[in-house]
C-alpha cells in the first residue's frame, strides 16, 4: 500500500513539474520548437482588458524550423529570428531592423500559441493560419 501511495505521489509531482506555461498544457508529445513552427494568425487580441482583435487581425507570423521568422501586416513585412529564454517561458523575436520583441508564453499547443508582449502588455491568442 505504501509503495502504491509513493508511486502516486511521485506521478502527481512529475505531472505538475511538466506544466511550463500559465495556461498549460500539462504535457505534450510535441517539442516546444515543433509547437511554435508554422504560420500563425491572430485569433484574439487584448490590451488593458480591452478587445483589440480588429486592429491586430491582419498580422501573420511564420516561424520556421531554422528559427527564422517572417511577420506580415497589412502595411509591412519584417524578417528576423526567434528563440526562447528564461527556461523557455519567454519568447523573443529579433528583427533585421534591430528591433526586439519579448513575449511571455501563456499557452502553447499545436493549435494555440498565446503570448503577452512584455513591453506593451498586448496579449495575442494566435491560431494556425
Amino acid at each position: 500500500m505504501n509503495r502504491i501511495l509513493a508511486i502516486l505521489c511521485f506521478s502527481l509531482l512529475a505531472l505538475s513539474a511538466c506544466k511550463k506555461y500559465k495556461d498549460g498544457p500539462y504535457i505534450s508529445i510535441w517539442s516546444q520548437k515543433e509547437r511554435i513552427e508554422g504560420k500563425w494568425v491572430v485569433g484574439y487580441a487584448e490590451k488593458n482588458q480591452q478587445d483589440t482583435t480588429s486592429s491586430n487581425k491582419d498580422q501573420v507570423w511564420e516561424f520556421t524550423r531554422n528559427y527564422a521568422v517572417i511577420e506580415i501586416t497589412d502595411t509591412a513585412k519584417l524578417n528576423g529570428i526567434w528563440g526562447t529564454m528564461n527556461n523557455d517561458k519567454d519568447f523573443f523575436i529579433d528583427y533585421d531592423n534591430g528591433a526586439r520583441s519579448i513575449y511571455e508564453i501563456i499557452r502553447l499547443t499545436r493549435e494555440q500559441f498565446w503570448i503577452r508582449n512584455r513591453q506593451s502588455e498586448l496579449i495575442l491568442h494566435l491560431k494556425p493560419y
